[in-house]
């Protein structure tokens, strides 16, 4: 697997202000109910985003999902609203850690099971095809999240959970040729906004570090949305249980 062509910042010893990204309100809730966050509110004037406070661990913090388009009325997914939400929330909130918690889809071929937790330790951009020296490397943004070796071993001790690379798309399927992009990079999950929100980690000098629970299979004769439907509230209880113990584990950086 090639390396990643960009770093971002290391875990803090210690975070206070958590900023969690959630791109959809049926992920939020279940996370929002295992964290006792207060209700949703509006980010800011003229935004459909929505934030949710508590605190845990001794840290706060803040879950933005991007909210609901009113036009057609479901959430608003993918990585261009992810990285507009999340923008708009730095502007509104301390951070000194970000998160993404949700969903995504895993390879039947590479042991994944319905509801497994993944940890990222890296990301990038699968549908990003730009036949230019330079800009084809740049538009995939290959990207080492924050969580060091140590770290990620002792989260999928925590959580039951494996570590690997995520990749990150606009849409629910996959073509043949990005089948054949995830086999060489031993892609181990596949969403819709992890490596948007890297790029904006990065622009900013930001640490992120991500937990992703699999709904369906990117590499199954399965309709995706039939699979990822039928297992997104199994799925999303998976990652609200985990969350928790991540926060925990991350806010003791050196306990």
């Amino acid at each position: 697997m090639a390396e990643p062509t960009y770093q971002l910042p290391p875990l803090p010893d210690a975070p206070r202000d958590i900023v969690m990204f959630v791109a959809m309100e049926r992920e939020a809730a279940p996370i929002a109910a295992a964290l006792k966050l207060g209700a949703a509110q509006a980010l800011a004037a003229r935004s459909s985003a929505r934030i949710r406070r508590g605190e845990i661990a001794g840290a706060r913090i803040s879950l933005i999902t991007p909210g609901v388009d009113s036009a057609t009325g479901v959430d608003k997914i993918g990585p261009l609203h992810a990285s507009m939400a999340l923008h708009r929330a730095l502007h509104a909130t301390p951070c000194d850690l970000l998160l993404n918690a949700g969903t995504a889809g895993g390879f039947e071929s590479r042991g994944s099971a319905i509801a497994d937790i993944v940890i990222a330790h890296e990301c990038m951009i699968h549908d990003a095809r730009v036949q230019i020296s330079g800009f084809d490397t740049h538009c995939r943004s290959h990207t080492k999240l924050s969580p060091d070796d140590a770290m990620l071993a002792r989260l999928c001790r925590t959580l039951s959970a494996r570590a690997g690379l995520v990749s990150t798309g606009s849409s629910l399927d996959a073509t043949a040729d990005e089948l054949a992009c995830f086999a060489a990079t031993e892609t181990l999950a596949k969403d819709m906004e992890l490596a948007a929100l890297a790029v904006v980690a990065h622009e900013l000098g930001l640490p992120l570090a991500a937990i992703k629970g699999v709904t369906d299979f990117v590499d199954h004769h399965e309709p995706t949305q039939d699979a990822f439907l039928r297992n997104l509230q199994r799925t999303s209880n998976a990652v609200a249980a985990a969350t928790g113990p991540l926060i925990e584990t991350l806010a003791r950086l050196r306990g």
